[in-house]
């Protein structure tokens, strides 16, 4: 049976907040320091941040049998910070803090703290091509606003276990990367859990250029209580990144969603810059 187009806008405006990873539906996922190019004779640098500013809008969303459908407006603007640092060669630590600007037509605007994420990745193979780790996460979520269903998504805290994989190819002729991820989200609260599957493929066609294509992927296991249904949806990236200065990096993209269910259906872009330290 086909929702109220008032129904369903509520729904999508409560089941998604953030990837953010990253996250919500938009998610930020670095390629490691082995590809990003460092001056020669210099120190090996071990850490990573990326600020990131995400704004997506969504006229229309996706209903439960994965029809597109008219919804009630829906704007987000997001920033995230993504620092990474290698205590060890094999060990590596991750804060990843957020902040959000959320407005549903007809209902109010939510400001403030998105989710903070804090985990370690322990590469667990790992030779001169590639490696594989394992990853998880405590996701800490922000400021609550129970009057606001746009909000509702984000309220409690989730933790993410992950398994990641890293490995260098080549692109007609030009150097490149796969990174693929999996993982499994345990939710607190009324929200379902959620199976999520992520691949980036980057290639260089200059030393100083690194172009990426992204597929983030997230989908309910089942439903949830009270107003959380089934869902799933399926987005991708497309960005390039240049290096600018030693361990200075810009970077510019857009994002969309191309399918799913009881999910918004989201078009956006995003700027970045990364350091590396």
């Amino acid at each position: 049976m086909m929702r109220s187009p008032l129904r369903i806008s509520l729904c999508l405006a409560a089941l998604f907040s953030m990837p953010a990873s990253l996250s919500a539906q938009t998610s930020v996922t670095p390629p490691p320091l082995s590809t990003i190019p460092q001056a020669s004779g210099g120190e090996e640098k071990r850490g990573q941040a990326i600020a990131t500013v995400y704004y997506s809008q969504s006229k229309r969303g996706f209903d439960d049998d994965g029809n597109v459908v008219d919804i009630n407006d829906y704007d987000k603007l997001e920033v995230f910070l993504l620092a990474e640092y290698a205590v060890t060669d094999d060990l590596t630590l991750i804060f990843n803090p957020s902040f959000r600007d959320v407005s549903v037509e007809g209902g109010d605007n939510s400001t403030g703290l998105g989710y903070t994420a804090l985990g370690a990745r322990y590469d667990v193979l790992k030779d001169d091509d590639g490696w594989l780790a394992l990853e998880g996460s405590v996701r800490i979520p922000g400021v609550e606003r129970a009057d606001n269903l746009a909000q509702v998504g984000s309220t409690d805290t989730e933790y993410d276990l992950r398994l990641r994989g890293f490995h260098n190819i080549s692109v007609a002729g030009l150097p490149g990367f796969v990174d693929a991820q999996t993982s499994y989200r345990l939710r607190d609260g009324d929200p379902p859990n959620e199976f999520h599957g992520d691949l980036t493929v980057g290639v260089r066609p200059k030393q100083n250029l690194l172009l990426m294509a992204q597929s983030f992927n997230t989908i309910s296991d089942g439903a949830g209580q009270g107003i959380f249904d089934s869902y799933r949806y399926h987005n991708v990236q497309f960005s390039a990144v240049q290096t600018v200065a030693d361990g200075v990096s810009l970077q510019l993209g857009v994002v969309g969603t191309i399918a799913g269910e009881n999910a918004l259906r989201e078009r956006g872009g995003f700027a970045a810059i990364w350091v590396d330290f």
